[in-house]
């Protein structure tokens, strides 16, 4: 299935719309990501436990899009958009 941020796909015409569909993950980290990630905003750097995370996240939303789509027989998902928000426990 083809997924693409565009409002279009080059080659391919659009000969039916369908309602919006969506995706909600959320996913947890370990006391350890956090402490290293507390050393990476102090000292500077990457943390690759955090972006482990966010292309996990990037990945099982799309997959959870896709079978959406396919659900109501849409062969592409167009104008993708994906915002992802901390939510902490600390109820921040």
């Amino acid at each position: 299935m083809i997924v693409t941020t565009t409002n279009s796909i080059e080659g391919r015409e659009i000969s039916r719309y369908n309602d919006p569909i969506a995706a909600n993950v959320v996913i947890g980290t370990n006391i350890f990501s956090d402490i290293g990630a507390s050393y990476v905003d102090f000292f500077g750097g990457r943390s690759t436990s955090y972006e482990k995370k966010m292309q996990e996240m990037y990945k099982r939303i799309t997959e959870t899009l896709k079978q959406g789509a396919q659900a109501i027989r849409a062969d592409a998902i167009i104008g993708l958009s994906v915002d992802i928000d901390e939510i902490s426990g600390k109820g921040s």
